[in-house]
């Protein structure tokens, strides 16, 4: 069926209640126009019967004589009109006037008695006829009905899952605003307690000599360091997600060449992890109307992901590459020799908070907003990011940007 959704496809309706019924009975009854009431097809078959009774007549004065079978073929059409138009009830009630009206008809030929069964055997065949019609049409208002049935109850679905969609719309934008007010309130303390540690650090380095005790100290204070430096890391990423997702990040796009900001995310990596990262360049450059800041920090996610679940001998490469195919375009591709991601993991990997098994067996440390914030940044630059990936053989990234 078009246009229903697939959820509501195959799905049994409802078995209706007698007083259900009686209200989608009234329901349909209420779309048809008023010249198609039942009590207008009752009014009307008289008339229509009296026609047909005028037209057998005339047939009878063109043919110089009179026939029952006549002026049955004519008694039929009253019918066949009467149920197109007024239903079964009004049609049942034709087929029983033309009846009488045939006997009566015979009896006047023939001379017999009113209660004779063999004239009224002879009625059999126009009555049988004009039933089926009748029936037939009741078959029709009932798949109308049933169709009307299946119709409302999709409506009432629809309206179900429209209250659903508002529920997770407004838990979703909860979630958001939650996440936002939290890392704002964690950054203070954060720094706070970051800033304090700093300090006592510095003061102990200033010392000649430390007692066992005072080692120990510099050695929790180092720890305190480096986990409040990883909580501003993640309280700057759960702040990207939600400003990123609430649209209050305005990008600031300008004409850069993609080749110099690949350059430039490539020798901070080296710096960092002391590894060395191949780069793939073309020979001319590629320009590119885009937030220099934000696609950076797309390619700083790509390349420490690339670094971080591959072998610490493993090669890691970042290539760049210019698409002439209509719309021309801009590929990125960073590519690893890791264990690779499963199939079934590969729709998912770019979900907020989303870590395949691989990732949280390792000893790697993320909570997943790597990729959902990367993802985030190339849709609002009109572009595509995707994964292409074989366990045991690496993974490879790919940002499609358009030129």
């Amino acid at each position: 069926m078009t246009g229903v959704p697939r959820e509501a496809q195959g799905r049994p309706l409802k078995k209706l209640s007698f007083e259900q019924r009686v209200q989608l009975r009234k329901q349909y009854t209420a779309r048809i126009p008023r010249w198609r009431r039942p009590l207008v097809g009752y009014l009307f078959s008289v008339p229509l019967i009296v026609l047909a009774w005028g037209g057998n007549a005339l047939l009878s004065l063109a043919l110089g004589r009179s026939d029952a079978n006549f002026l049955s073929a004519f008694l039929l059409l009253p019918v066949l009109f009467v149920a197109l138009f007024w239903g079964v009830g009004s049609s049942v009630v034709t087929v029983l006037f033309s009846a009488l009206l045939l006997h009566m008809m015979q009896f006047r030929e023939n001379g017999s008695n009113m209660l004779d069964w063999q004239s009224a055997i002879q009625v059999l065949p126009f009555v049988v006829a004009g039933l089926t019609i009748a029936l037939i049409t009741a078959l029709r208002e009932r798949e109308r009905l049933k169709a009307l049935a299946a119709e409302q109850e999709l409506q009432e679905y629809a309206e179900e899952l429209e209250v659903i969609n508002h529920k997770l719309e407004d838990t979703n934008q909860l979630k958001d605003r939650f996440m936002s007010i939290a890392s704002h309130e964690l950054k203070t303390p954060i720094t706070t307690i970051r800033g304090q540690a700093q300090l006592a650090l510095r003061r102990l380095e200033k010392m000649r000599e430390l007692s066992p005790e005072m080692k120990g100290m510099k050695q929790a204070l180092e720890r305190v360091n480096d986990q409040t430096q990883r909580l501003t890391s993640l309280v700057e990423e759960l702040l990207d997600v939600s400003s990123l997702r609430a649209g209050k990040v305005e990008l600031r796009k300008r004409c850069c060449d993609l080749a110099e900001v690949c350059r430039e995310v490539i020798e901070d990596q080296q710096l960092l992890s002391e590894r060395p990262i191949q780069l793939v360049l073309p020979e001319q450059p590629i320009k590119v109307l885009i937030d220099k800041d934000r696609l950076a920090q797309v390619l700083v996610n790509l390349v420490s992901n690339a670094l971080k679940y591959s072998a610490e001998g493993s090669p890691v490469e970042l290539g760049l590459k210019r698409e002439e195919h209509s719309p021309a375009s801009a590929l990125i591709w960073v590519k690893d020799h890791g264990k690779g991601i499963a199939p079934d993991q590969l729709s998912r990997i770019f979900e907020a908070f989303y870590r395949d098994p691989d990732a949280q067996a390792s000893s790697a440390k993320g909570l997943g907003l790597g990729l959902a914030i990367s993802k985030e940044i190339v849709d609002r630059h009109n572009g595509r990011i995707w994964c292409e990936s074989e366990p045991g053989h690496g993974s490879t990234f790919f940002v499609r940007l358009p030129l």
